[in-house]
Formats: structure tokens, C-alpha cells, sequence
């Protein structure tokens, strides 16, 4: 008979992979890290820290060279008028120009999402949670 126990699902431990001390990150820039094959976008938008899968699924445009800005929105909200909307947190594909939630990674317009992974800052160092 075995003694190991039975594992609980299948989860792997989280890690946390360092991309730049805090001091070498200022609020308004941004980096890309690989971890492993896979590239990642790092943002610091006015000290918040967001990561996002680094490129773009329509042709693969790094997503750490987009611009960040607003976007047009028209919806019930707005009472259907167009309105300027969510400045600094649309991360715009410097490929063909797709939208993209900084926070959560949505596309605007479109059913898609990019993944996105937690940053957490630690005794002056950031780091991707994986």
C-alpha cells in the first residue's frame, strides 16, 4: 500500500519570475519579458503594474511596442452617444491597431481575450505571478 496522499487537482505551484528592481521601472514604461517560449508584456501605468500575453493573435505584433490610450465607447451607459473613454488603459497592437483592456486583457469589439498575469511588487522588485 502507498503512502503517498491522494493530490488534490492539479495544481502547480505558483512562481514568481523577477522582471526589474521598482527603481529601474518607472511609472510609463514598459518591458518585455520571455519566460521560457512565452513572451510577456509588462506596463507601469502611473505605479499599477499590469502583465499581458506579448503578442498580438492576429499577427503576432509585439504587444510591449502598442500604444497606450483610450478608446471611442458607445453603449446604453453613454446613452448611445460616443464618449472618450478608459484613457491610459487601452493597449493599442502597433500591428493593425486592435484594442486591447490593459486590465483584463479583452479586445474591444471583439470575442477575444489575451491572458494576463498577476504582478506583484516585493521589497523593491517586480515580479510576474505564474
Amino acid at each position: 500500500m502507498s503512502s503517498e496522499k491522494p493530490r488534490s487537482g492539479s495544481r502547480r505551484p505558483r512562481r514568481k519570475i523577477p522582471v526589474a528592481r521598482l527603481s529601474d521601472f518607472p511609472a510609463g514604461t514598459r518591458m518585455e519579458v520571455s519566460v521560457g517560449s512565452v513572451q510577456i508584456a509588462v506596463f507601469n501605468v502611473e505605479g499599477d503594474f499590469f502583465a499581458l500575453f506579448g503578442r498580438c493573435p492576429h499577427q503576432s505584433a509585439p504587444l510591449s511596442r502598442g500604444r497606450l490610450q483610450g478608446t471611442v465607447i458607445c453603449n446604453a451607459d453613454t446613452c448611445w452617444e460616443t464618449e472618450w473613454a478608459h484613457e491610459g488603459e487601452v493597449l493599442v497592437c502597433p500591428g493593425h491597431g486592435m484594442e486591447y483592456d490593459i486590465r483584463s486583457g479583452k479586445a474591444f469589439g471583439y470575442d477575444l481575450r489575451l491572458r494576463t498575469y498577476e504582478v506583484s511588487v516585493e521589497d523593491g522588485q517586480v515580479f510576474i505571478v505564474m
